[in-house]
C-alpha cells in the first residue's frame, strides 16, 4: 500500500539486528508494505563490535532457526575475583551460545530481503525532517546527496543516536558508553568449550570486567571494557589482562586472528522512544543490559514490536501517534523493570574497589547465587539479582559490603 508521495512506506536507519528484525516484522504478513533500510557501512555486520555471547531463548524469540547459525554452546559461567577466588553458575543446559555476529546480522538481513525489504549500504543518513507528508531523510552516498521520503521512520542507528538527538529526544547517556577491545585467538591452551570466564578487578578492567569466551576447543575471544575515562588505555589494559595468572600460560603458543573495538552500552533505557510516526529501537533506545552490555535479543525483540506498529500505521489500522505510543508501552511493560534494575546494579558496581569485589564473589559462592538465578531468564536477570540480594542469608553476609555499595550509588546520584 505504497503512496506515490513516498519512496518507501517505512525507512529504517541501521542494519543491525534491531533494524533487520523491525524490517522483517513489518512485511512478513503483508508483503505489499515497502521497506528501505539505510546502513552507513559497506558491509552488514561490520565493523564488528560484539562478543557474540547470546542467550539461546532470546534468539528463539527473534524467530531464528538456530540450526542455520554456527555457534558454540555454553552451559557454565565462572566469575573470578581480584584475589583469584571464584564461583560457577551451571545452568545444566545450553542456555547461551557463542555466535558469529557477522553471520547473524547477515542472516537477519537476508530474511528481511527475502520478504521484499531493500538494503542500501554506504548510505549515511545525515539529517531527518518531519513535515505534513511524513519523514524526509537527507542521505550521503559515495559523495552524492540523496533525499528519501517515508511515511514511518525507525531509528536503529546505535549508541550515539545522532538522529534521535536531532529531533529533541534524549539519547543514551554518553557517560555510560564503556570503551571495549577484544581479540580473537586460536591455538589457545586449556579451553573448556562450554564455560565462559568473567574476570573482575580494577587492574584489568576498571569499572566493568574482562571476558574469556570459547569459540571452540582451541579458539577464544578475550576482551575488556573500561570506564570512559580510561578509553585511551584500553589496549594497555587488555595487554595486562592477557598476563592474568589464570590466563598467561594458555596464550603461550596462540596467535591473534582478529581484533575489534567499540562501546559497551550500559546507560539503561531512555525515557521516550517515539515521536510522530517515529520509533527508536535497540542501543539507540538503551534497550540493552547495563550489567553486561548485551542487547541483541532485547533490542531485536523491540525491533519486532516497532515493525508491527509501523505496519499498523502504514495500513491505517491505527493512528500513527497511538501506534508509536503503544510500541513504547509494550516494550517498557516487557523489559523496563529489569532494564532499570540492571542499570541500578551497574551504577553500584562500577566504582567498587577490589576488596568489595572479593567479598561479592565470596558471597556469591557461599549463598548459591547460581541456584537463585537458574530459573531466571538470562536476558531478564535484574529482578532475579534483586530477589537474591534480599534473601536474609545473603543480606546478612553482605553487611560489610553494604556501606560501599550505598556510597557508590550516592556518588552516582550527586555527580
Amino acid at each position: 500500500m505504497s503512496s506515490t508521495n513516498f519512496d518507501s512506506d517505512l525507512a529504517i536507519v541501521g542494519a543491525g539486528p534491531a533494524g533487520s528484525c523491525a524490517a522483517w516484522e513489518s512485511v512478513k504478513y503483508k508483503p505489499g508494505v515497502s521497506v528501505s533500510i539505510f546502513e552507513e557501512h559497506s558491509n552488514i555486520g561490520r565493523p564488528l563490535q560484539c562478543s557474540g555471547l547470546v542467550a539461546t531463548d532470546g534468539l528463539r524469540n527473534l524467530g531464528l532457526n538456530l540450526t542455520k547459525l554456527n555457534y558454540n554452546k555454553i552451559k557454565r559461567a565462572k566469575f573470578i575475583a581480584p584475589n583469584f577466588s571464584s564461583f560457577d553458575i551451571n545452568r545444566g543446559k545450553d542456555s547461551m551460545v557463542v555466535i558469529d555476529r557477522v553471520a547473524l546480522d547477515n542472516y537477519l538481513a537476508e530474511r528481511a530481503r527475502t520478504n521484499g525489504c531493500e538494503y542500501h549500504l554506504e548510505h549515511r543518513v545525515n539529517q531527518i525532517h518531519f513535515d505534513d507528508n511524513g519523514w524526509i531523510l537527507y542521505i550521503n552516498h559515495k559523495k552524492k546527496k540523496k533525499i528519501h521520503r517515508s511515511k514511518v521512520l525507525v531509528s536503529a542507528e546505535g549508541v550515539h543516536a545522532r538522529l534521535t538527538r536531532s529531533i529533541g529526544l534524549s539519547p543514551p547517556d554518553r557517560n555510560w558508553l564503556f570503551p571495549a577491545l577484544q581479540y580473537e585467538f586460536e591455538d589457545t591452551q586449556d579451553v573448556d568449550p562450554d564455560c565462559v570466564e568473567l574476570y573482575f578487578g580494577r587492574k584489568y578492567a576498571p569499572g566493568f570486567f574482562g571476558w574469556f569466551i570459547p569459540i571452540n576447543e582451541n579458539s577464544v575471544r578475550l576482551g575488556i571494557a573500561v570506564e570512559p575515562r580510561f578509553k585511551g588505555k584500553r589496549r594497555l589494559f587488555l595487554k595486562q589482562f592477557r598476563k592474568h595468572p589464570f590466563l598467561k600460560d594458555r596464550f603461550k603458543n596462540s596467535k591473534i586472528t582478529n581484533s575489534y573495538g567499540g562501546y559497551v552500552p550500559v546507560s539503561g533505557p531512555v525515557k521516550i522512544t517515539y515521536h510522530k510516526s517515529f520509533m527508536v529501537i535497540g542501543d539507540a533506545a538503551g534497550q540493552s543490559k547495563a550489567t553486561t552490555g548485551g542487547g541483541i535479543n532485547i533490542g531485536g525483540y523491540c525491533g519486532r514490536l516497532a515493525g508491527l506498529m509501523a505496519r499498523k500505521i502504514i495500513l491505517e489500522e491505527l493512528p500513527s501517534l497511538k501506534a508509536c505510543r503503544d510500541y513504547q508501552n509494550q516494550w517498557r511493560t516487557l523489559f523496563e523493570p529489569n532494564l532499570s534494575l540492571m542499570k541500578l546494579f551497574r551504577r553500584i558496581l562500577t566504582p567498587l574497589p577490589d576488596e568489595t569485589w572479593n567479598e561479592i564473589i565470596k558471597i556469591g559462592r557461599e549463598t548459591d547465587i547460581g541456584g537463585s538465578l537458574s530459573t531466571s531468564h538470562i536476558d531478564l536477570h535484574g529482578i532475579g539479582l534483586l530477589k537474591h540480594a534480599l534473601r536474609p542469608r545473603v543480606f546478612m553476609k553482605s553487611f560489610h559490603a553494604i556501606p560501599q555499595a550505598v556510597s557508590s550509588l550516592f556518588r552516582e546520584f550527586i555527580s
